[in-house]
């Protein structure tokens, strides 16, 4: 399928306390197909402090608000926690999707104009949400980890007609389970471990060589790239009421 329009896809990434291979294997890989990533920081890292100088990436925040969080003990403490780290966040986005009405309007207090705090896994026409608290709501359209939970299919043409369907396709894919191609919980539970700490000879060693996270993400990205679509930022995308239907 060529698009009619100029398709817009998102890429996005959750660090998740990801190694500084991991991030920077990632946006490399970005980079060398013209994609600049929004990706929701959840620590320092001297890596994403140099991409984002360089204009490769964009930051969002990740604020951890579930038990045994090392953000803060309380709603203000996490916000001043992630904001220290990014104090002019593109987006929120909180860790496990968390969303409640304080955090809302903590949200909202704090200047957050922008989130995309909700997944709607391989849904067609999705659209620009407004917030109750005032900010303006971007969902997910692909989530690596979502997409395993529910049974899904690697093979990217099994799922093109979705991804050729109107309304808003942003993409979220996090470093780690990226780096080593991770196909299912299995393979995760099995090497989260070495998430803050996976270096490149370990990502060789430890890489799922089969249909997984990373192949699927090469396969979409070709994809678009070859049929007339581009990757935008998160913050290019358009705001009027045609983006809301088809972007």
């Amino acid at each position: 399928m060529e698009h009619k329009y100029p398709a817009r896809f998102v890429l996005t990434g959750d660090v998740d306390w990801a190694s500084e291979y991991c991030i920077e294997s990632y946006v490399d890989t970005a980079s060398a197909h013209g994609i600049v990533p929004s990706l929701f920081v959840t620590h320092r890292s001297k890596m994403l402090e140099r991409f984002a100088e360089e204009g490769k990436v964009e930051l969002g925040i990740h604020p951890n608000f579930l038990a045994g969080t090392t953000h803060g003990s309380t709603i203000d403490e996490i916000f001043d926690h992630v904001l220290a780290l990014v104090p002019n966040p593109v987006a929120l986005r909180c860790h496990a999707f968390f969303d409640n009405s304080h955090v809302a309007m903590a949200a909202s207090r704090r200047g957050i104009r922008l989130d995309s705090n909700i997944c709607c896994h391989l849904q067609e026409n999705i659209t620009v949400l407004k917030h109750w608290n005032g900010v303006d709501r971007l969902p997910v359209f692909f989530e690596d980890d979502v997409h395993w939970l529910l049974g899904l299919d690697w093979d990217f043409a099994a799922h093109r007609k979705t991804f050729e369907s109107a309304g808003l396709k942003i993409l979220n894919f996090h470093p780690f389970m990226w780096a080593l191609n991770i196909p299912d919980t299995d393979y995760y539970l099995r090497h989260k471990q070495h998430i803050a700490t996976l270096t490149k000879e370990q990502a060789d060693a430890m890489r799922h060589p089969g249909s997984g996270s990373a192949s699927f993400l090469a396969q979409a990205i070709e994809w678009v790239q070859k049929t007339g679509g581009r990757f935008v930022r998160l913050s290019e995308l358009p705001f009027d009421a045609q983006a809301r239907i088809d972007p």
